[in-house]
């Protein structure tokens, strides 16, 4: 598709772009009113559901504590050397006894502990005049808690298989024992605690099956304190906000269907959010006029961006042909110097003692082959950020010369000589930094000069130095240098300058923009500088660790 057509596709998209914006803009309008709302409704319902989490483990943390105290507790003193699990009455007076933690322990959310025998009469360790006689003047208190107790749990064993299936079939409470005149109450199973809800209260309660029937064990609690632990930002952002106790079985109240109540499942209580109307409704309209005012600004800096993004597209057009070319010329090279060896080698046209030259060409390809892909996978990663680091602390002479062992082989078989200078105190210094990236970056520089280091005098120096914050490396050679001219292009990808593509130098590009941006993803960086030889010199910070 050529530039023209694509220009009036451009100008076509951007009709298109200001018709849509300005229905967009009637359309939003009319929606940031309802928006507004959604968002107070959600925000409603989030605080309702914060409250209710907040609720729900102060309760499950009371529940749990709660159930592991004995039945014994409930009695205002007991006897602490009878076995648990016998006797309900209080203890004998020539038994030990101990008062029951009961008396000196009460939560502020809770208004009393209580025990409601068979008969009816509540009783409990530190339990008020005042609350026990209005507890005790209900009628009907212990058949109605007993019974929501029975409806929320499961039924007791008895002891005897056969009758315990046939209760669970038929639904039927077993038949308790016949009291034993004269014998104190006798505990047989002790049930799970539930909360019920009777008259507006919220109780806590447990069954204790004795021989002499079911006694009612736990706490009745306080609702103005429940609703004291609120969370206080649902307390401040809704200050009308409260919890109520419901009975499941009786018809929702009108205060109940306002926007944000929340039923417990795990409890009879609501939450009631008040007069939800006080938390503040955003001002969509404002801000999206404002939003909108943005956007149609920044329209015509939008069109010139994409005009922008167009050219860059035929740049990297370009760039993409000429990486294409590169690697293709690359890749021929070696490939054809290999069907041509592998042929020659195969039809016996190599003499005997030209075979290890032979191989030793097909192996150097196959390493300028390996090298080039390396580069590219590895450029191709760090673009994508998919390189993960494995650092280490190592002193530089631990890092540096094993690099320079490396570095003087490659040197050796190009004739190249190599000079490596790293001073004594700079040796215990330690770095902490990727090795093998370090390594990576020194082999590019190493190609870079084995390309363009001055024939028979080639020579190459590196040196490892410090200052106050890095570690500095010197890479030097003697070849042509770079023009200054040219010095802005040595670090972008595939860009080659004129000298090095009309050298016919192998190479597409890669490798010295790869170094610098190892070097940096790193924590250092690599430049060019001016070199004492006559040629390149480039230089290697890395932070000491």
């Amino acid at each position: 598709m050529n530039r023209r057509i694509r220009i009036i596709l451009l100008t076509v998209s951007l009709l298109l772009v200001v018709g849509t914006l300005g229905w967009l803009t009637h359309v939003l309008l009319i929606q940031a009113e309802e928006t507004g709302h959604s968002e107070h409704r959600i925000k409603v319902e989030s605080l309702a559901h914060e409250a209710k989490l907040e609720m729900d483990r102060l309760l499950t943390a009371f529940i749990t504590f709660e159930q592991a105290r004995g039945y014994y507790e409930y009695l205002p003193f007991y006897a602490y050397r009878r076995p648990y699990d016998q006797r309900m009455d209080a203890p004998a007076p020539s038994e030990p006894a101990r008062s029951s933690n009961l008396a000196s322990y009460l939560p502020d959310y809770v208004t009393a502990y209580l025990q409601i025998s068979p008969s009816g009469q509540v009783s409990g360790p530190a339990l008020n005049k005042e609350l026990s006689e209005r507890l005790n003047g209900e009628k009907n208190l212990y058949q109605r808690l007993n019974e929501k107790v029975s409806a929320l749990i499961s039924l007791p064993a008895s002891g005897n298989l056969w009758a315990d299936i046939r209760n669970e079939i038929l639904h039927e409470v077993p038949e308790p024992e016949p009291p034993r005149d004269g014998l104190p109450a006798q505990v047989e199973t002790v049930s799970s605690l539930v909360p019920v809800e009777d008259g507006g209260n919220l109780y806590i309660l447990r069954q204790v099956h004795t021989n002499r029937g079911v006694y009612l064990q736990g706490a009745l609690m306080n609702m103005e304190s429940l609703n004291r632990h609120l969370p206080e930002q649902v307390a401040k952002a809704l200050p009308q906000s409260r919890l109520a106790t419901f009975d499941p079985a009786a018809p929702p109240a009108e205060e109940a269907g306002r926007e944000g109540t929340l039923f417990f499942a795990n409890a009879p209580l609501v939450f009631l959010p008040g007069d939800a109307a006080e938390l503040p409704v955003q001002d969509h309209k404002q801000m999206l006029t404002w939003t909108l005012t943005l956007i149609w600004s920044m329209v015509l800096l939008g069109a010139a961006g994409v005009i922008w993004l167009m050219l860059g597209t035929f740049r990297l057009e370009q760039r993409r042909g000429d990486f294409v070319s590169a690697v293709t010329h690359e890749l021929r090279t070696p490939l054809t110097s290999f069907s041509l060896y592998t042929e020659m080698l195969e039809d016996g046209m190599v003499p005997e003692q030209k075979k290890p030259e032979y191989y030793a060409n097909m192996q150097r390809e196959c390493r300028r082959l390996e090298h080039l892909i390396d580069n590219v996978l590895a450029y191709s990663k760090l673009q994508r950020n998919a390189i993960r680091r494995t650092k280490d602390t190592l002193t530089c002479q631990e890092l540096f010369e094993p690099i320079a062992e490396k570095i003087e082989r490659r040197l050796r078989e190009t004739g190249i000589s190599f000079s490596f200078a790293l001073a004594q105190p700079i040796r215990i210094l330690p770095v902490h930094t990727d090795a093998v990236a370090v390594e990576q970056i020194m082999d590019n520089l190493t190609s870079n000069a084995i390309k363009y280091a001055k024939g028979e005098n080639a020579k190459v120096q590196l040196t490892v130095q410090a200052d106050r914050h890095n570690i500095v490396i010197r890479f030097r050679d003697n070849g042509p240098g770079i023009s200054p001219k040219h010095r802005k292009l040595v670090f972008k990808p595939f860009r080659r300058t004129k000298e090095a593509t009309n050298s016919r130098k192998p190479g597409v590009g890669l490798g010295l923009s790869l170094a610098r941006d190892i070097a940096r993803s790193l924590g250092g960086d690599l430049k060019l500088e001016f070199g004492t030889l006559g040629g390149a010199s480039f230089l290697l910070t890395l932070p000491k660790s």
